[in-house]
């Protein structure tokens, strides 16, 4: 499906951020990164490796994009374990992106980008027998400028190559069954290889469960792989079912 208006964003910098303050939980979860503190791609790996989502979803990466998801309907932002509730979610979010670290290299007027969501728990984090499940593709994102990311603030937005942005998969809003715990949801940002033709776009999976690859725990790592795609950034956030 072609989105000719996109709602993807990207607000860069060349620094760490901030996040804006987070309501905290008490669900025996890990504790979010909370108000002032200072996002980093270090502090992005340590709440990844905490959550044990390095390595179940995704092998270790040094990041150089924060994702930032946001669901304004219920005005919830995903942030790095936070809990959601699944009503929530039932719309798919406004995606911001920030330089949580300076940049080493420009980002290639023809670099393309993919936006992914995985499910690493189904059907439950103790039984993940249809593990990963695809919950969303977007790809063929293009950035509107080319210029180096070297002033204090460079804001920049996904706007729709010639041919448009495409949802490779369509939004499969996060339903955690009854009685299954906590699911952790992740979204991913890939970039193509610099040697990868810009018109190249990834291909669809076979299905959602198992990314299609019919082994429990495959996913996002395999479908990159394939598709020549590298992990530049990672969110997350916990959801269950109200019934336990």
């Amino acid at each position: 499906m072609q989105l000719g208006h996109p709602s993807l964003a990207i607000l860069a910098f060349t620094g760490s951020s901030t996040y804006a303050a987070l309501q905290k939980h008490d669900q025996g979860l890990q504790q979010p990164l909370l108000g002032d503190s200072i996002i980093t791609g270090r502090s992005v790996r340590e709440a990844l490796r905490d959550a044990e989502i390095i390595p179940d979803v995704l092998d270790d990466f040094e990041p150089s994009f924060l994702i930032t998801p946001y669901y304004p309907s219920k005005n919830k932002t995903v942030e790095l374990g936070n809990s959601i509730e699944p009503s929530a979610v039932a719309s798919s979010p406004d995606i911001y992106y920030n330089y949580p670290i300076p940049p080493t290299t420009t980002v290639k007027p023809n670099t393309t980008f993919t936006l992914v969501l995985t499910d690493p728990d189904a059907t439950s984090r103790a039984d993940p027998v249809k593990a990963q499940m695809c919950h969303w593709i977007l790809t063929n994102a293009t950035l509107a400028s080319s210029d180096p990311l070297d002033s204090d603030r460079v804001e920049l937005r996904f706007y729709p190559p010639k041919n448009g942005l495409v949802e490779l998969e369509s939004y499969l809003p996060p339903s955690p069954p009854p009685k299954t715990g906590y699911h952790r949801y992740v979204f991913v940002l890939l970039e193509s290889k610099p040697d990868k033709g810009p018109s190249t776009l990834p291909k669809k999976p076979k299905d959602r469960p198992h990314w299609g690859y019919g082994k429990i725990g495959a996913g996002v790592r395999e479908w990159a792989e394939e598709n020549d795609l590298l992990v530049v950034g990672a969110n997350f956030f916990y959801s269950q079912n109200k019934k336990q």
